[in-house]
């Protein structure tokens, strides 16, 4: 049974991101599709627990995310919120950046596209950009 918490964060992610499940079929070209499934879906409890271990900044970032965004939708203009919401987004990037090379370090460079396929799989928002 899941605690308050764990119930509440499940149900925030939910409806601020929906869940783009992609057919597990054998093709580097496309994004989203993986060769290997195991991986993908270590890949995927590793950063589900990881979210679940941290959803204070997890909440706390989604939360703040979407005060800036209907903010800016309403036309007011708080550059307050954004640098907080940016904040407590990278936050939780630097987090999912470490879990990431640790995730490498264990399973080799094919964890690594695992990892990020399985990162904007479940959390578009915190796509780690640049790393290699």
């Amino acid at each position: 049974m899941l605690s308050f918490p764990a119930v509440v964060f499940k149900q925030t992610l939910g409806r601020l991101f929906k869940n783009r499940r992609h057919p597990n079929v054998a093709s580097e070209e496309k994004p989203g599709i993986s060769a290997t499934p195991q991986l993908d879906a270590l890949a995927g409890d590793a950063i589900s627990e990881h979210a679940e271990n941290q959803s204070s900044l997890f909440e706390r970032a989604f939360r703040l995310m979407e005060r800036a965004n209907r903010l800016e939708r309403e036309g007011i203009s708080s550059e307050s919120a954004s640098n907080r919401a940016e904040r407590a987004k990278e936050e939780v990037k630097d987090g999912l950046s470490n879990l990431r090379s640790s995730f490498i370090a264990e399973r080799g460079p094919e964890g690594r596209l695992a990892f990020d396929r399985e990162l904007e799989r479940l959390f578009p928002a915190f796509r780690l950009s640049g790393l290699s």
